[in-house]
């Protein structure tokens, strides 16, 4: 690499660093898998080098568990944001139905679970912590859609949706249709979005 680069290396600040390593893995997941993807191969492509990539993220599943966690974020705001002012039931439904758009139409996620199925290395280490954070902030915003349920009847609910969702992106269906937003749409309003009021 030339010098302009080296500078600029120097100069980002560390939160940059973090975002170019992030974006630069989650590119090369997208086109090599889990699997193929080569932790010299992200520091080449983030301009940064080895030592400071492996002062992030010490491994390639460490690295896998960061950008899935940004994945997550960023298609949690998406779906936080499509639902407000739905009325609880039908936000449900566009979680549902917005949530298996996302997996299709989005290659990294496509990748990772109807191609790697790699969602399992994530899974396997999040344990109940994280399904119980994702059950409050979903719970929270059927809340703010008008959800009038008891807490404690809401939070089940939601739980149940968040281990369904888990078991759909571990094991996917082997029929394809089933990843369709249409078919997850009417699934999500004759099953799920009952138990929601």
């Amino acid at each position: 690499m030339g010098p302009t680069s080296r500078k600029t290396r120097i100069k980002a600040s560390v939160p940059q660093q973090e975002q170019d390593i992030l974006a630069a893995a989650a590119a090369e997941f997208t086109a090599v898998g889990y699997r193929g993807a080569n932790m010299d191969d992200v520091a080449a492509r983030a301009g940064v080098s080895r030592s400071t990539l492996y002062r992030r993220f010490p491994n390639k599943d460490a690295l896998f568990r960061a950008v899935a966690v940004e994945t997550f974020e960023v298609g949690v705001a998406a779906l936080e944001d499509a639902v407000v002012g739905l009325p609880p039931k039908e936000a449900v439904v566009e979680i549902f139905a917005l949530g298996a758009e996302m997996v299709e139409t989005q290659p990294l996620l496509r990748r990772m679970v109807h191609e790697d199925h790699s969602v399992r290395q994530v899974t396997d280490s999040i344990g109940s912590l994280f399904i119980e954070m994702v059950t409050a902030r979903v719970g929270a915003t059927l809340r703010a859609c008008g959800a009038e349920m008891p807490d404690d009847d809401l939070l089940e609910a939601v739980e149940i949706h968040v281990r369904v969702v888990i078991s759909y992106l571990e094991v996917p269906a082997s029929d394809p249709g089933r990843w369709d937003p249409g078919y997850v749409r009417r699934v999500a309003e004759k099953h799920l979005a009952p138990m929601i009021y």
